[in-house]
């Protein structure tokens, strides 16, 4: 069984597993809103992992590479558990629609998927003869 964890910064975390539901995510979400009340970080991670079997994958989702909620992750890192920052909704949908086994590699895959989704569009050049919709 797969297991997801959005986790971020104060609501960052919900507003992303909103938006994903919204778009069609099947996926069930676990959401870690960190710095909202007064509950430690770390206790809410280490309860949250005690509930997952330790043969199940767990993707967890977080918003800034190397900051606090990120970190409060990294230990929980092994062979079924990925942890992967600086999530955008591009990403997260990507990850989540997925049924493949989770890999590095295909993570990897759709992080760089998740890469092209963020561009600068008054720089973007559009093709000429491309419809717009």
């Amino acid at each position: 069984m797969r297991h997801v964890i959005i986790a971020s910064h104060h609501r960052f975390a919900q507003g992303l597993a909103d938006t994903l539901d919204f778009l069609g995510n099947k996926a069930e979400l676990n959401v870690v809103c960190a710095y909202v009340d007064d509950m430690p970080l770390a206790p809410r991670v280490a309860e949250l992992f005690s509930s997952f079997p330790a043969e199940d994958e767990v993707l967890v989702l977080t918003d800034i590479l190397q900051g606090s909620v990120n970190q409060a992750f990294a230990p929980y890192v092994g062979s079924h558990v990925f942890l992967v920052a600086g999530v955008n909704v591009a990403l997260a949908l990507e990850l989540c629609l997925s049924t493949d086994a989770l890999t590095v590699e295909g993570i990897e895959e759709a992080i760089e998927l998740g890469r092209q989704s963020m561009r600068l569009i008054n720089t973007l050049q559009v093709e000429d003869g491309e419809d717009d919709e």
